[in-house]
């Protein structure tokens, strides 16, 4: 792993670790276990991570699809499930999402 980036934009090895993740993550998902996303104070449920890329732009988007779980969602007298998607961009400082970085937290029942 390198510990700093100077680029901009990724390369083929940040691509391929993030695709990585993607996949273990999804991976997790499948095998049963729960897989928990905490970024910018809050903490979501990963129900599944995606990448498509545009056929128009050639542009490659990745995400999170993520049930709340956490934050402002149990401060409202709303109970429905908070589903959101958490897109990961990269910036100089790494893979990040809504400009935090992410950490992750894996259960098991």
């Amino acid at each position: 792993m390198r510990p700093y980036r100077s680029h901009s934009s990724p390369d083929v090895m940040d691509q391929s670790r993030l695709l990585d993740l993607l996949g273990r993550i999804n991976y997790k998902i499948l095998s049963g276990n729960r897989v928990y996303v905490e970024a910018g104070g809050v903490v979501y449920k990963a129900l599944y991570g995606a990448y498509w890329r545009s056929v128009f732009t050639g542009i490659e988007h990745y995400s999170l699809r993520c049930e709340e779980v956490s934050g402002s969602k149990w401060l409202e007298d709303s109970y429905s499930e908070a589903v959101v998607d958490l897109p990961i961009v990269y910036s100089n400082d790494g893979w990040t999402t809504k400009g935090h970085s992410l950490g992750f937290m894996l259960a098991r029942d």
